[in-house]
């Protein structure tokens, strides 16, 4: 069986040890976008940077929907990337890469550009793309998702015992147990420094495309620290006692996938609050939660919508998700791990994407925001579904049976994901893809 692979920088380091077991049996194969990081075992395809002095235009040959692409591109929406010219110019690269090797399988992240042009040459093509990661909950575990979406691909079939599965509620709900991505990871000062000084190399050699130009970064690192700043001088400390019924946004950080890619259509913050201020009804609050790791959602845009907003209030940085669960009247989020955590513990949710959490009765999609009249009068008459305990029971299950053991992770943000017997686990799950499944064919 044929393997493509995707360089993701750090990334490709995990991968890398997870190949050395699946060689013996397979071909692998690798493209390669940033050569810093190219793999030192299987067939490597490294995609040369384009010309700077040509003006590439899409091929008839690749029929990709670039705005989509564009329009979840971190250097064109964060980093001022102002030519685009370059997206044609990989996706004519990765498809011909594509076409020569004809694998059988694609696995890589929907984060950077050229992934997602492999995805969209990949969906055109019928081959399947497969993107290992978190599936939040339960901890230590990870779904195969499918091209750019949240939908996982087969999975484990793993049943969980009632006591287990009672035990993993308890702690999602109380706060006892958080998502292995949110997990912290100390790091010396020496490996963020050699860190940084690796992407200003890339960057000078010419790996323009998913690294930052470093003085805009700098500049825009500025801004984000005066935005924080300037959030937190209008900012609460907790939910407000009084009798107004409360909702609860909790920003997404971006750029990253989880909304700039899974939850493309709303991945504009600052227009969502407007809409969703639209239609909250009177006598509604709007607390909008801070990720504690703000990033660039926190533009200059959403501070100002939010400092002069009537009915939105700000809360701190420093203030925790169990501090102001129990005291707001429902949910919203795009694609959040919130929406899992709510479902556990009967707390009104609402999503913006479709997945599979809203096969849960108590987690509604809302497919147009002007349904959020309706649903707030739902909670209000104490209509909004609830789940009983057997049915909670059922989705943390389904969550565990399409998932794998095993930390999807990169050894710089975390170096345990190397050990032996983490690969071991995830070479498990990539087998049993392999067994369960015919991939599909050109």
């Amino acid at each position: 069986m044929k393997l493509l692979f995707l360089e993701n920088r750090y990334k490709t380091h995990f991968f890398e040890e997870v190949v050395k077991d699946l060689i013996e049996k397979h071909d692998i194969f690798w493209i390669v976008q940033n050569p810093q990081f190219t793999p030192k075992i299987g067939e490597t395809n490294i995609i040369p940077f384009p010309n700077a002095k040509s003006n590439y235009s899409p091929k008839d040959s690749v029929n990709i929907e670039y705005d989509k692409i564009i329009k979840s591109d971190r250097q064109v929406n964060f980093f001022e990337k102002k030519d685009k010219s370059f997206f044609y110019y990989y996706a004519d690269q990765i498809d011909k890469c594509i076409s020569e090797i004809r694998p059988d399988f694609v696995f890589g992240e929907s984060t950077a550009f050229h992934e997602l042009l492999a995805i969209e040459v990949c969906k055109q093509r019928n081959i399947t793309y497969l993107n290992p990661s978190s599936c939040r909950y339960p901890s230590g575990r990870f779904s195969f998702y499918k091209y750019d979406t949240l939908a996982p691909y087969l999975g484990s079939e793993d049943v969980l015992p009632k006591d287990e599965a009672l035990s993993i509620i308890d702690g999602i709900v109380n706060k006892k147990s958080v998502p292995d991505y949110m997990k912290r990871v100390s790091m010396s000062k020496t490996k963020i420094l050699k860190d940084k000084a690796k992407k200003i190399t890339s960057f000078i050699s010419g790996e323009k495309y998913n690294t930052p130009n470093p003085l805009v970064k700098y500049k825009i690192e500025k801004s984000k620290k005066q935005n924080i700043d300037t959030w937190e001088s209008s900012a609460i400390s907790g939910v407000k006692k009084n009798n107004t019924f409360k909702v609860l946004y909790p920003l997404q950080m971006q750029p990253e996938a989880n909304i700039d890619v899974w939850g493309r259509k709303w991945r504009n913050q600052s227009d969502l609050i407007r809409k969703i201020i639209d239609y909250l009804p009177e006598n509604c609050d709007l607390y909008v939660k801070p990720n504690p790791k703000s990033k660039y959602e926190l533009s200059d845009e959403l501070v100002d919508i939010c400092q002069k907003g009537q009915r939105i209030i700000q809360l701190g940085h420093a203030v925790k998700m169990q501090d102001v669960f129990n005291q707001v009247d429902m949910i919203i989020t795009v694609t959040g791990t919130i929406a899992i955590e709510s479902i556990l513990a009967n707390k009104p949710v609402i999503t913006l994407i479709r997945t599979l959490n809203n096969d849960s009765d108590n987690c509604l999609f809302l497919n147009e925001i002007s349904e959020l009249t309706d649903i707030v009068a739902m909670v209000k008459e104490n209509e909004f579904p609830k789940s009983s305990i057997d049915e909670r029971l059922d989705f943390i299950n389904m969550l565990n049976q399409k998932s794998f053991k095993g930390i999807v992770s990169d050894p710089f943000s975390d170096p345990k994901c190397l050990e032996k017997s983490n690969i071991q686990n995830i070479v498990k799950a990539f087998n049993l893809i392999f067994q369960n499944q015919e991939p599909q064919k050109y």
